[in-house]
């Protein structure tokens, strides 16, 4: 088989089971009052795909060009780190904040915590494989698919010419129009992705909905910043925890 149709596949495969397919259940379903604090199987297999997908990404099975990790200075990891924690911090409160005097919903819902040992590990490991298939999949994965799949099917060309704009930074890449083109390229193939993230939360509510894409971009810039998935990760999980936490405590 070759490569082309193996990423073709594994790309629509994402698509419908973890992009359309949460989004319609989402948003055709009625707004959750109730979450209970048990993950289904299903977030410890789609943790495992996307274990496969990262690993092949980074081996260049999936994508024409291999995914480069290079490794930062400690401050690039610790101040994108902390910019990135307060970005998710500080959104959260004001979306609460409004939800609380606006009276329009989407806040902190009711949450039924487990009450046996077993709940409290399915609940541990389902927090954590919860954060990182979301990172790999709508911060990895799907913003450098729709790159590739716009670049196979030559949907952007270079105006005025009928050369496939490849959209690299380079020393030749100083026409404005390649700028241009470049960034409206760019901005396109990550609002998707984030669009589908933001989607996939459309059961909290508008304002739950909003807090996913500010949670989400900066997450997605954290990981551009310091070139790592483990970073985005760390505070993705650490973030639902403490939100997990503070419903436990404070209700």
């Amino acid at each position: 088989m070759k490569k082309s149709t193996i990423f073709y596949l594994g790309f629509f495969y994402v698509l419908l089971f973890f992009g359309i397919a949460p989004v319609m259940g989402q948003f055709f379903g009625e707004r959750q009052e109730v979450v209970v604090a048990c993950y289904p199987f299903s977030v410890f297999l789609n943790a495992g795909i996307s274990f496969l997908i990262y690993t092949f990404s980074i081996k260049g099975r999936i994508f024409d060009k291999p995914i480069e990790r290079a490794r930062e200075p400690f401050f690039v990891y610790s101040a994108n780190t902390l910019l990135c924690f307060g970005v998710l911090f500080v959104s959260s409160c004001v979306f609460e904040a409004i939800s609380y005097f606006l009276k329009i919903g989407g806040g902190l819902q009711e949450v039924i915590f487990p009450t046996s040992f077993l709940g409290w590990v399915n609940f541990f490991f389902g927090v954590v494989c919860a954060a990182f298939f979301e990172e790999v999949i709508y911060r990895f994965y799907l913003p450098r698919a729709f790159r590739e799949i716009f670049r196979k099917l030559k949907v952007f060309r270079n105006s005025g010419t009928a050369q496939k704009a490849e959209f690299k930074v380079s020393a030749a890449a100083d026409n404005a129009n390649e700028v241009l083109n470049r960034l409206w390229f760019s901005f396109l193939c990550e609002g998707l992705a984030l669009l589908l993230f933001g989607l996939g939360h459309i059961y909290l509510g508008v304002l739950g909905f909003l807090n996913a894409l500010v949670c989400g971009a900066a997450l997605r810039l954290c990981m551009a910043r310091t070139k790592s998935l483990w970073i985005p990760f760390a505070i993705h999980a650490l973030y639902n925890f403490l939100s997990f936490l503070a419903v436990y405590l404070l209700f």
